[in-house]
């Protein structure tokens, strides 16, 4: 009798906190096919959905704010930096495209800054390392990803080299994303002088946060030099890993007043996790070169969703072509629609994805969009040549898009994500060959598919609000 008491009390609980919990999606709900797949979860399985929302339920990083908002003292320093920033970056008249997008980005464009197209990880990290000798002041390292390998015993042993000199060095990982780090690696770079932190690390006080990952790539040196693009830290970025197999990826090179921005979103992330804000090179220096950068960095700390709000304002922008490069290809409703209008103007349309995939479920909701996107004139290609793991966009002749955000669900509203948009011609034109490799590497999307392979994929699709 006792025991069908308890479990009748049990169920009762389970089944009142699924619908508190429905009540919170509902509200804080931001897509409307997240919301009714979270709501009707909770409603019918609350036993399984109940602790999986408490984990991955929630759209906004409250203690990322919080700490923010956490000491008055810190927010005035950092508001002091913005305020110095915008005075002291080359003023120049921007174009109608970068206006919203500073808004978004609460950072200025800059102009007199000189861009570097870095093409896979020979190229990058050779450029990144000789950087890193030459620092005389900070180091700042931020990567989702970093692996206690021939790479990243090669990063260990720059940044306790330049420690050791007097530079000040700051290291920043994603506690998830570096889950197989040894704690061994941190702790020699910690005796060295260089000061390291975790991202949202797996505590009690961070359960409900769990979700949120900070995607970011991103060196800055000296305050001068800032590196921003999809290589994190590990052999396989390098094509060294025989799993994987060759690997496909761009980084950029900023030298320029743009990287004082660069420099401001890892000091915000650096707070955020440490509630400690560092001192560091403010001057920025002015090149001799003339690209306009905008740094983006967008999450779920923001009032807006940045990167998607980013990405349909960039795609709308199009007038001849638009040429996209990601690895994952779940775009929300408002890209989706922006993509389906650029199409109607009877532009370029090319988006590159991977043959190969980590992700099988990501992999059949990508067919469903192909097949759509496809007929309204989108050519899709899939690159033969290993895994491609680049986030580029190519928009004209002039504008070209680098970064970390992919064009999927995570990107444009869970992860912290970091892209330069880049205004110039030369840029552009040294894009423009890159990816015209990249499509010579690759064939077309297959289109025709069996009909449970379609069936399969519709499927997968009404998962991708949380895919």
């Amino acid at each position: 009798m006792w025991s069908d008491v308890a479990t009748w009390t049990w169920t009762l609980i389970i089944y009142s906190s699924g619908i508190i919990a429905a009540i919170d999606a509902i509200w804080h709900g931001r897509t409307s096919q997240g919301t009714l797949a979270w709501v009707l979860a909770l409603a019918v399985v609350p036993f399984i959905a109940l602790p999986l929302y408490l984990l991955f339920g929630s759209r906004k990083f409250h203690g990322y704010t919080k700490a923010r908002k956490a000491s008055k003292k810190a927010i005035t320093q950092l508001e002091q930096y913005q305020s110095e920033l915008n005075k002291k970056l080359p003023q120049q008249q921007n174009s109608p495209t970068f206006r919203p997008l500073e808004a978004l980005a609460r950072l200025p464009q800059s102009d007199h800054n000189q861009v570097q197209l870095l093409i896979n990880g020979e190229q990058t990290f050779a450029h990144i390392f000789q950087a890193l000798d030459y620092a005389k002041q900070s180091i700042l390292i931020q990567f989702y990803r970093i692996q206690d390998d021939q790479l990243g015993k090669r990063l260990q042993r720059a940044l306790v080299k330049k420690a050791q000199q007097g530079v000040e060095v700051f290291l920043l990982y994603d506690e998830i994303g570096s889950s197989g780090l040894n704690q061994n690696y941190i702790k020699t770079l910690r005796t060295a002088g260089v000061h390291c932190s975790r991202f949202n690390p797996l505590q009690i006080q961070h359960r409900m946060q769990v979700n949120f990952r900070n995607h970011r790539k991103l060196i800055v040196i000296d305050g001068e030099t800032c590196f921003i693009g999809g290589h994190n830290i590990g052999d396989e970025y390098l094509g060294l890993d025989p799993k994987v197999g060759p690997w496909r990826d761009t980084h950029v090179q900023i030298d320029g007043p743009a990287t004082q921005a660069a420099q401001l979103s890892f000091i915000e992330d650096w707070y955020g996790a440490t509630n400690t804000v560092p001192e560091l090179p403010w001057k920025p220096w002015i090149s001799d070169k003339s690209a306009k950068v905008l740094i983006i960095p967008g999450g779920p700390a923001d009032p807006v969703e940045t990167i998607s709000l980013c990405f349909t304002h960039i795609i709308a922008q199009a007038k001849n072509r638009l040429w996209i490069a990601t690895p994952y290809f779940i775009p929300d409703l408002k890209v989706m629609g922006a993509l389906q209008l650029a199409a109607l103007k009877g532009i370029d349309i090319r988006i590159l994805l991977p043959q190969k995939t980590d992700n099988p479920i990501v992999s059949l909701a990508t067919h469903n969009y192909v097949t759509e996107l496809s007929q309204h004139g989108i050519k899709f290609f899939q690159y033969q040549a290993g895994f491609m793991h680049q986030k580029v966009m190519l928009i004209d002749q002039n504008l070209s898009f680098v970064g970390s955000a992919n064009l999927d669900n995570r990107s444009l509203r869970i992860n912290f994500e970091l892209n330069a948009l880049i205004e110039c011609k030369d840029t552009a034109s040294q894009v423009e060959m890159m990816l015209d490799n990249d499509f010579l590497q690759s064939r077309p999307s297959p289109l025709k598919h069996s009909r449970l392979h379609t069936l399969l994929t519709k499927a997968a699709r009404l998962l991708s609000p949380i895919l």
